[in-house]
């Protein structure tokens, strides 16, 4: 199994499904912390081992196709003990950060300027909502596991796992570095590393076809920076803290976190994903629509790389969609699309199962049972679990499983394939999803992968058509005449 990069550290990329799907995805991460994590390695200051650092978002040098990359994201801790830390569960608080939030928000209030302390703990307690507000966690999770939506670089935070025996028995000191520091961030448990999956794979991806970078790298960057104000007010909370804690500079030691590695046969994709996160985030939408949307194309993008990696040849266009509107029938389309799921993971199951002959020297697990058991639920299982969470997978419960898509998904792929103000046909623009993902919705679509008659997708066709329209995405020219576009005008990125 080639991966990418060569030479990666491969104490840490041992499991059958990591070298397979990459290292790793697992089913506890929500499509948000994908979209998070992802931002996180990419703001990140990157280096390799003993050599140069990189400020680049996506830097393009021979050397990270040869070498191990690390990353060193900015904790923050002071910041998400203030936003999360009152509506947590208990088991997370413990005495050490109860004392540590209290004197946080003492600090706070001594350096809000006017109005008495009632008022002051107001504001408070009103830029505490107006955060949480924005938070992407709906699990009864501990206050250092939660997360809020990416509305400014400051919370793009990683995963600190306060491990109980080590906080229940802190004292709080003011010159105590271990009450910010002593924090696990090498534990995966909800920020599984999907995202960094998908950094790789751009990674990969812009080195290949540099001319990208810059663009992708400006309009990510103005996107995520969309909101000083939430910047201003996150610099205040963390600086206000760092202020009161004293911590000499010498004691804070940085965070450096290892990338993985990905399978190399995700590069089967590099172009496609490159133009459409290019025409994607040209498309001038609100930002934080832009960023909701994105969520989904990037579970939707690793999903095509998945089965782009386990499918031969001959197998790379088997995805037939249900597009289950009401008042078509889709009778017969759902036979189809249910059986097409299922061959779908009979591609992956199979996979693994060659996989695990292929590599079995690398693996730590030598039980094929056992290997193969965990890489399905970490493959297959995941990519039901993922496709569920963007409306792909449908339904969300019960039998006949299929493929379909929700408006979110529409949205993304609209704005991705075709770029600002631009426009297709309503055929061509079917084409164009079948050349992109393999997605069959019409019968013409369906010839190339199906023998016998398809005209039962003419119902299929025109549901889809109807949710375009639905959508705001589709315009009738004349009877035979159907127009998909994209509205948006086109971000202007600076030189």
């Amino acid at each position: 199994m080639i991966m990418y990069p060569e030479h990666y550290n491969r104490k840490n990329v041992n499991s059958l499904q990591s070298k397979l799907f990459g290292h790793r995805l697992k089913p506890s991460q929500t499509k948000y912390e994908y979209l998070i994590e992802f931002l996180q390695v990419a703001i990140a200051p990157k280096k390799i081992v003993g050599e140069q650092t990189f400020q680049a978002m996506f830097p393009v040098t021979p050397e990270v196709k040869a070498k191990n990359l690390t990353y060193s994201p900015q904790t923050r801790i002071g910041l998400k003990r203030f936003i999360f830390m009152p509506k947590s569960k208990l088991d997370g608080k413990a005495e050490v950060d109860k004392i540590a939030y209290q004197k946080c928000i003492a600090e706070l209030e001594r350096n809000i300027q006017g109005g008495n302390s009632a008022a002051k703990r107001h504001s408070l307690m009103l830029i505490q909502n107006l955060l949480s507000g924005f938070s992407v966690v709906n699990q009864n999770r501990s206050w250092f596991d939660q997360n809020l939506f990416p509305i400014c670089p400051e919370v793009v935070l990683p995963e600190g796992m306060g491990v109980k025996r080590v906080r229940q028995g802190m004292k709080f000191s003011m010159d105590d570095v271990r009450v910010d520091y002593a924090f696990d961030y090498h534990r995966y448990t909800y920020m599984c590393r999907g995202g960094e999956i998908y950094y790789l794979h751009l990674l990969n991806a812009i080195n290949e076809y540099p001319q990208y970078q810059n663009t992708i790298e400006a309009l990510l960057g103005k996107m995520l920076n969309s909101f000083p104000q939430f910047s201003f007010l996150c610099d205040f909370i963390q600086g206000c803290w760092d202020g009161y804690m004293l911590i000499p500079d010498e004691e804070r030691k940085p965070l450096y976190k290892d990338l993985g590695a990905i399978p190399l046969s995700f590069s089967q994709r590099n172009e496609y994903t490159l133009t459409e996160l290019e025409n994607f985030l040209r498309s001038k939408s609100h930002p934080l629509e832009k960023m909701k949307t994105l969520a989904n194309g990037i579970i939707l993008q690793m999903l095509r790389m998945m089965y782009l990696a386990a499918s031969t040849e001959k197998e790379q266009n088997c995805w037939i969609l249900d597009i289950n509107y009401p008042g078509f029938d889709n009778s017969e389309t759902r036979k189809v699309a249910a059986a097409a799921f299922r061959h779908n993971e009979e591609v992956i199951s199979q996979y693994l199962y060659r996989g695990f002959t292929e590599l079995y020297e690398e693996l730590t697990e030598k039980d094929e049972q056992k290997a193969i058991k965990s890489a399905a639920d970490d493959s297959y299982r995941l990519f039901r679990k993922m496709g569920k969470m963007i409306g792909f997978v449908i339904p969300t419960t019960g039998a006949n499983m299929r493929f379909s898509l929700s408006e979110d998904t529409i949205k993304f792929l609209v704005l991705s394939i075709i770029p600002p103000k631009k426009m297709v046909t309503l055929d061509d623009f079917v084409d164009l999803l079948y050349k992109h993902y393999g997605m069959v919705i019409g019968p013409e679509q369906c010839s190339e992968v199906l023998s016998g008659d398809s005209s039962f997708l003419n119902e299929n066709l025109k549901a889809f058509a109807q949710k375009l329209k639905d959508c705001g995405f589709l315009r009738d020219l004349s009877d035979a005449t159907a127009i998909v576009e994209n509205p948006y005008e086109s971000e202007i990125v600076q030189p």
